[in-house]
Formats: C-alpha cells, structure tokens, sequence
C-alpha cells in the first residue's frame, strides 16, 4: 500500500472556501420576500390572505423566522412576529412582546401570528401546519386561528390555483476542506 501526504491546501483554494463559506452566510441572514404572483393564502371565514400587499406590509422570510405584516380584507393586518431587523431570531412565542413565526433547517413553520380582529394563528397546529420547501421556496399546509379557522398556504387548480411562493432558498454549501498545521 502506498502512503501519500497530502499537500498544503493553496492559497487560491483557501480564498475560495472562505467567499464560498461568507456567501452561505449572507443567504442564510439575508432576508427574501414573497413573489407578487403567488402571494395568496385563503380562509372560509377570513378570506382572502395577502402575504405580499402593496401598501404597508409585506413578508420578509429568513432562515430561521418570519418578520413583517400579511393583509386580509375583512379582518385587517396580521402581524408575523415582534422582531424586526432581520438579524438571527427565534420567537419564545410564551406571551405577548415575544410571538412570532419561526423557521426550522427543514423548512418547517411553528409559533404565533397575531391580528387585532382575529386573535392568535398558530403555524403547527395539530392536525395541520405550514411548511416553506427549501428548493423551490412554495408554502404549503394549513394554520389555525380560532376566529379564523383553517388558512390554507396552498391550493385549487387550474384557473383557481392559489398559493405564497417566496424567493427565498436554502443553500448548503459543502467543502471537501482539509487543514493541516504546518
């Protein structure tokens, strides 16, 4: 069996696995919003959602919460968490100065939405919940809001085909690094 030592990792390769590193970084803190075509949730008793309105509000999606303000015809703002900034957060979602929607790795939603004319929305109900896939950045699933009932991220077909897509994805960044002291 031949033995080899490895050679030194070259200054040009190091370089490039710190930027590589910086960037997935700067995507996993960078925020993205939600795409002005498909920025539609619907409720039976709400209506329909807007995750993306033109005046005032807006989604901002980050890698591990949401932040900002969804908009519903009849029963006004709903308000997705009480961080703003954008820096890494996750919501306690134990009282009223620290709910919000946080994100898992997976995509995953969890945690409290809150709209003066509908009380709390819950993200990972029993028997729902709400997921983001990373790929293609689609929500999909269901929340609940006792005054509202079931949201649904995702649905209909054809003409009636619904749904909130963001521009935010996942990346992962894998580096076969090996470093050795000189």
């Amino acid at each position: 069996m031949i033995y080899t030592t490895p050679k030194p990792i070259g200054r040009g390769a190091l370089f490039a696995a710190v930027v590589l590193a910086l960037l997935g970084m700067y995507l996993t803190a960078s925020a993205a919003g939600i795409d002005s075509a498909a920025k539609w949730a619907w409720s039976t008793n709400a209506g329909w959602i807007n995750f993306n309105p033109s005046a005032g509000g807006g989604v901002a999606v980050y890698g591990d919460h949401l932040e900002g303000y969804i908009w519903a015809e009849n029963v006004g703002w709903i308000r997705l968490g009480t961080h703003n900034g954008g820096s890494p957060h996750t919501y306690a979602n134990t009282g009223a100065t620290n709910y919000g929607v946080n994100r898992d790795p997976r995509g995953s939603l969890s945690g409290y939405a809150w709209g003066t004319n509908v009380g709390w929305i819950n993200f990972a109900p029993t028997n729902g919940g709400v997921t983001i896939d990373p790929r293609t950045g689609a929500f999909d699933g269901y929340a609940w809001g006792e005054n509202v009932g079931w949201i649904s991220l995702k649905g209909g077909s054809g003409a009636t085909a619904y749904g909130v897509v963001t521009d935010f994805h996942q990346f992962q960044i894998y580096l076969p690094l090996v470093l050795k002291p000189l």
